[in-house]
C-alpha cells in the first residue's frame, strides 16, 4: 500500500481490493462490500454514492479506462473510493499511458483543495491518455477516407467496419468518465465545479466527447459514400451488361433463325447468302445501336470507356 499525504488531501493506493486493509478503510456499508465482490470480474462500469449524511458524502465505483480493440478481456480497471477526507484507489501504472509522469502528477496534487480534486487529477490523466490514442485513430481514419476514393473494394468496407467498432469503444470509455464527473458534482455539491482541476478535467472530457462525435459523423458519411459508390458501380455494371446483351440480340435472333433444320429454306440456295446474312446482322445491330444512342441509353457508358485512364485536365 502507498499513502500520499498532501496539504488538504490524502490519497492511498491499494494493490488489491480484496485485501483486508482495503476493506478496513471503507465504511461499514453493505453496498461497499458488495461492490468489492462485484469488481473481481468487471464487464461494465460501477458507480455508487452515499449522500445520507451532509458533509460525509461518499462516492465509489469502478471504471474501465482502457480497452483493447482486439480482445474483449484486455482492459484496465480503476477502482476508487472518495470522501471529503480520503481518496482510496487501486494501484495505477500511469508512467507510460497517463498524460504526465507520475512525479509531476503527484506534484500537482500538492495544491489540491480536497481528495475530490486529487481524484479529478487522476481522471484528467486518464482522459489525456485517451486523447493521445484518439490522435492515432484520427490518422487511420484519414487514410481510410482516401482509400474509399482510390480503392473502393471489400477490404475498404471491412476497414470501415473496424473503425466503426473502435469508435463505439471510445464512446463507451468516455461515457464512463463523463458519468463520474457528473456524479462528483451531484454527490459533493456545486462547490466542486469551482475547483480548478474539476473544471479542467471536465473540459478535457468534453473535448473527447466532441472529437468522438465528430469522428462518428465522419464514419457515418463514409458508410453513405461507400453505399453510393457501390450502388453507382452496380448500376453501371447492370446497365452495361444490359446494353451489350441487347446489342447482340440480332446475332442471336438471326443465328437462331438460320440455324433451323427445315428442308425448305430459300436462303440456303443463295450464292451470296453467307455474306448477306452477315450484312443483315451488322445492319440490324447498327440500327439498334443508333436507337439506343438517340434515346441516350449508351452515352454515359461509352464516355466512361473512352475516358478510362485519361487524366482530367485542370480548368483555369
Amino acid at each position: 500500500m502507498t499513502r500520499h499525504q498532501f496539504k488538504n488531501a490524502v490519497w492511498q493506493e491499494e494493490n488489491a481490493m480484496e485485501s483486508a486493509d482495503f476493506r478496513q478503510l471503507l465504511s461499514a456499508n453493505p453496498k461497499l462490500q458488495q461492490w468489492i465482490d462485484q469488481s473481481e470480474n468487471l464487464t461494465v462500469n460501477i458507480l455508487h454514492a452515499d449522500t445520507s449524511r451532509i458533509g460525509k458524502e461518499v462516492l465509489w465505483g469502478s471504471l474501465i479506462y482502457k480497452q483493447s480493440r482486439h480482445a474483449r478481456d484486455a482492459q484496465d480497471v480503476f477502482h476508487f473510493y472518495v470522501s471529503p477526507e480520503l481518496l482510496v484507489t487501486s494501484t495505477l501504472d500511469f508512467e507510460e499511458d497517463m498524460d504526465m509522469p507520475r512525479h509531476l502528477m503527484i506534484q500537482q496534487m500538492e495544491d489540491a483543495e480536497s481528495p475530490v480534486e486529487v481524484m479529478m487529477i487522476l481522471l484528467g490523466g486518464m482522459v489525456g491518455s485517451v486523447l493521445h490514442k484518439i490522435d492515432g485513430f484520427e490518422e487511420r481514419l484519414h487514410q481510410l477516407l482516401w482509400n474509399i476514393k482510390e480503392h473502393n473494394n471489400r477490404q475498404t468496407l471491412e476497414s470501415i467496419e473496424e473503425v466503426r467498432h473502435e469508435i463505439l469503444l471510445w464512446k463507451h470509455l468516455i461515457m464512463g468518465f463523463r458519468e463520474i464527473a457528473m456524479a462528483v458534482e451531484e454527490t459533493f455539491g456545486e462547490a466542486v465545479r469551482r475547483q480548478r482541476e474539476y473544471e479542467r478535467t471536465s473540459k478535457r472530457i468534453d473535448r473527447c466527447v466532441m472529437l468522438v462525435e465528430s469522428y462518428e459523423d465522419e464514419i457515418r458519411n463514409m458508410v453513405d459514400m461507400e453505399n453510393v459508390v457501390a450502388n453507382y458501380r452496380g448500376n453501371e455494371i447492370v446497365k452495361t451488361l444490359t446494353v451489350l446483351t441487347t446489342l447482340f440480340t440480332p446475332v442471336m435472333a438471326w443465328g437462331a433463325l438460320w440455324g433451323m433444320n427445315f428442308r425448305v429454306m430459300p436462303e440456303l440456295d443463295l450464292r451470296y447468302g453467307y455474306v448477306m446474312s452477315i450484312a443483315v446482322i451488322l445492319v440490324s445491330t447498327f440500327l439498334l445501336y443508333l436507337y439506343f444512342r438517340q434515346k441516350g441509353w449508351t452515352g454515359d457508358i461509352l464516355r466512361s470507356i473512352d475516358n478510362k485512364g485519361k487524366p482530367k485536365q485542370k480548368q483555369d
